[in-house]
């Protein structure tokens, strides 16, 4: 008889701490990304931590480690998923060369088909935040970043003469309000992709004070 000699492989790291739990910092990913997934499909509303647990396979004791209520586990999926998609915007407008390309690229991210989700987060977000102090305050926090950010982009368009705004900050704000109103017809389909870009253009070219054409 053949007596194999070999020693017996030893366990990876990994496989020795799945035998045993996930790493903190990896379950609380996976409970977030279950939630965002959950709020994109269903709703901010649809994510509570039985129905994350439920999801995952696991216990609701287990998600309340992680997340001490729904309401913050709903804050903490709303940011996540906004900032993925603040992030998002600042990369196309970063691809394109000058501030009226810029404004030119923003609305075309913002008012795309394919934005619907984004703006329907932010709906839910604002309605929800009426009873969710901390939703609110998250999503506020979130605007003021939107704000700050596109009043970068009017200030370097009024320094380089292509804008002609009095005040950068006001002129953010009004742009993001009228972007905010047309994301939130397309939800409800009252108004298509092509005109809410078309309507977004003629108020940005009026608001900053750009030559026609």
């Amino acid at each position: 008889m053949t007596v194999n000699s070999a020693s017996p492989r030893e366990p990876s790291l990994l496989e020795v701490r799945d035998a045993k739990r996930k790493m903190p910092a990896e379950r609380h990913g996976e409970l977030l990304a279950k939630a965002v997934e959950i709020s994109a499909a269903e709703g901010l509303s649809a994510v509570t931590l039985r129905r994350v647990a439920a999801d995952l396979g696991v216990t609701p004791g287990l998600v309340s480690h992680y997340f001490s209520s729904a309401e913050q586990l709903i804050v903490a999926a709303f940011s996540k998923a906004a900032l993925a998609d603040f992030a998002e915007a600042q990369s196309r407008v970063a691809a394109a060369e000058g501030p009226i390309a810029k404004v030119d690229a923003l609305i075309d991210y913002l008012l795309d088909e394919s934005s619907d989700d984004a703006s329907a987060l932010w709906l839910e977000a604002w309605s929800l935040g009426r009873r969710n102090a901390a939703l609110a305050a998250e999503a506020n926090a979130l605007t003021d970043q939107w704000l700050a950010w596109l009043a970068d982009i009017v200030r370097s368009g009024a320094q380089s003469g292509e804008f002609h705004v009095v005040d950068a900050d006001v002129a953010a704000r009004r742009l993001l309000t009228m972007i905010d109103g047309l994301g939130a017809q397309m939800v409800v389909r009252a108004v298509p992709s092509a005109e809410a870009k078309h309507i977004a253009r003629s108020y940005f070219t009026s608001e900053l004070g750009i030559a026609a054409g």
